[in-house]
């Protein structure tokens, strides 16, 4: 496993353990807190993946389309 992978895998078990012991210690404001935090970073990782799945479709986009332009200047070149 990568080391950014366990690191991850630590940090979201110790925010869900943090939860359910605020919930059980009758703190509901903190752990709620903490919750907004999770869902915050979800959504944070989930427009950076899309953000960058998108730019690899742009880069794609722009290769092919620069290669089918030299591919039509060959074959008129000859």
């Amino acid at each position: 496993m990568r080391k950014g992978t366990k690191w991850t895998l630590w940090i979201l078990g110790l925010m869900l353990a943090a939860i359910f012991i605020n919930f059980f210690m009758n703190l509901y404001s903190f752990a709620y807190a903490l919750i907004t935090v999770l869902i915050l970073a979800f959504m944070g990782w989930g427009f950076l993946a899309k953000l960058k799945n998108d730019v690899r479709q742009h880069e794609d986009h722009h290769k092919r389309m620069h290669d089918s332009a030299m591919d039509d200047m060959d074959q008129y070149k000859r």
